[in-house]
C-alpha cells in the first residue's frame, strides 16, 4: 500500500473475525485503498486454525507466481508454495543461511525445484513489467519533451506579441526594416524619402536602440 499497488488479502475465517483483532484497521486501509478482502467462509465464521492452510490454495490460485522470501521447515508459507506448483505455476525463493531456521523452509523448496531468486530484476524480465517500466519511462519523458516544447514555444508566441514602441516619424522605415535588412539608398528609395532625412532619422533610431548598422552600410533591425 505504500507503494500506492492494490492489495488482496485472503482470510482464514469470516469478515466478521478477522484474526488477528489489530489487523481489522489493516483491512479497513486495504479496502480503503481499492484492495480487496476475500473469505471462502460466511462472515459469521469464528477462527480455526486449521483453516489457514487451506486457504493457501486461494493466495496461489490468484497469483501469477509465488515468492517466499523466508520461511521455517513447516510452514504456510511451504504450503502456499505448493499449492502453487501443484497449480503449475513458478515458485520463487530468496536462499538463507544455512542453520537459519528460516532458511530451512526456501532452502529445501530451492532443492526441489523451486527458481533462486537474488534479484528482484529478473522476476521483473520473468513476468514482463520490466518492459512495462521502460514504457512508462517513456511516456513521462516525453511527456517532459513535450512540456519543454509547448513552453518554448509559449516563450516564442509572447516574445513576438511584444510590441516595441516606435515613434511615428520612425515607423516608416522601421516597418520596412522588419522584413529585411537593407541598404540606406534602397531605404531612400524605396519610400521616397530624401536621403539625407534617411541618415538622420536612422540616427536617431540608433540611438535609440531601434536598429544597428552592418558592414556595407546595411540597416537591420537591433534585436532585444
Amino acid at each position: 500500500m505504500a507503494e500506492e499497488g492494490k492489495t488482496i488479502a485472503v482470510i482464514g475465517s469470516g469478515f466478521n473475525h478477522i484474526y488477528p483483532e489489530e489487523n481489522i484497521i489493516l483491512a479497513k486501509e486495504i479496502i480503503k485503498n481499492g484492495g480487496a478482502i476475500i473469505s471462502e467462509y460466511p462472515p459469521n465464521t469464528e477462527v480455526n486454525l486449521s483453516n489457514f492452510p487451506v486457504r493457501n490454495r486461494i493466495i496461489a490460485g490468484i497469483s501469477e507466481c509465488t515468492i517466499v522470501a523466508e520461511a521455517k521447515f513447516r510452514s504456510g508459507s511451504s504450503v502456499t508454495a505448493r499449492h502453487c506448483s501443484m497449480q503449475g505455476k513458478k515458485v520463487y525463493c530468496v536462499p538463507g543461511r544455512i542453520g537459519d531456521k528460516t532458511g530451512r523452509g526456501t532452502n529445501n523448496l530451492i532443492k526441489k525445484g523451486a527458481c533462486i531468486l537474488t534479484d528482484i530484476n529478473e522476476l521483473l524480465i520473468e513476468l514482463g513489467e520490466e518492459k512495462i517500466q521502460e514504457n512508462e519511462k517513456t511516456k513521462i519523458k516525453v511527456r517532459e519533451e513535450n512540456k519543454k516544447q509547448i513552453q518554448c514555444e509559449e516563450e516564442r508566441k509572447n516574445t513576438k506579441k511584444k510590441k516595441i514602441k516606435v515613434q511615428k516619424e520612425y515607423r516608416e522605415i522601421y516597418e520596412l526594416l522588419s522584413k529585411t535588412p537593407i541598404n540606406v539608398d534602397e531605404i531612400a528609395r524605396t519610400l521616397s524619402i530624401n536621403i539625407a532625412e534617411v541618415n538622420i532619422k536612422l540616427t536617431m533610431m540608433e540611438i535609440e536602440g531601434l536598429v544597428e548598422t552592418l558592414p556595407g552600410n546595411i540597416i537591420k533591425i537591433k534585436e532585444t
